[in-house]
């Protein structure tokens, strides 16, 4: 790659969080930014969306656990419905977010998926991790950079809600809560399906009348 001078790359990544299941596809503009005698430096220095999939409900299983046929069943069709092949694909990410982490098989399904199409990056993403992660993709680092100043940035999930401050666009804080969007779970007709195992515990605590099958 040290010989090139620009590359355009197609990349893919994919994203089983606590609540949902999403992929995009990238096309990613690389430069060598050093000179000809000097040791490649390679840059980002464009890139552009060309598709982003249905958001699905992350699939698990009765027992708790991801379900990876599933997943796999999503990923295969939003590569056919984006018109891409998996030899196409230069480079790709998978990262397992939220309480989706924490289940059993977690490290089962990135071991799967790893080879899924070519070498891909697999990361289960801790709650340090995720907040920066969140707190980046939404730009919170760069208001804080170029207006000199503190921004805090939270992003409310599924299962988890993840909080990071920025000082002068660098990284002074992180922190995660349990609390979450689906933390209890309904079906079309409105019966309780699932709860958290740490809400039942706040539902006990504070005597709640919450209870699967009302």
């Amino acid at each position: 790659m040290e010989n090139f001078k620009r590359q355009e790359i197609l990349s893919v990544g994919i994203d089983i969080g606590t609540s949902t299941t999403q992929l995009v596809f990238t096309k990613i503009l690389l430069e060598n930014m050093a000179s000809s005698f000097n040791i490649a430096r390679i840059e980002i220095i464009g890139k552009r969306i060309i598709y982003r999939s249905e958001i699905y409900f992350t699939p698990l299983t009765p027992d708790d656990r991801i379900d990876m046929n599933e997943v796999m069943k999503i990923i295969d069709r939003e590569f056919g419905k984006a018109g891409i092949d998996k030899k196409d694909i230069d480079i790709g990410a998978v990262i397992i977010t939220g309480e989706t982490a924490r289940r059993a098989n977690a490290s089962e399904v990135l071991h799967k998926l790893s080879g899924y199409a070519g070498d891909f990056v697999v990361a289960t993403a801790g709650p340090v991790l995720e907040s920066i992660i969140s707190g980046k993709g939404a730009g919170s680092d760069k208001i804080s950079k170029e207006h000199s100043t503190t921004v805090a940035n939270i992003d409310i999930g599924g299962g988890t809600s993840n909080v990071v401050v920025f000082d002068h666009g660098t990284t002074a804080s992180t922190g995660c809560l349990d609390i979450g969007g689906r933390l209890v779970k309904m079906d079309a007709r409105g019966k309780i399906i699932y709860i958290n195992e740490k809400l039942k515990q706040i539902i006990e605590h504070e005597k709640l009348d919450i209870a699967l099958g009302q």
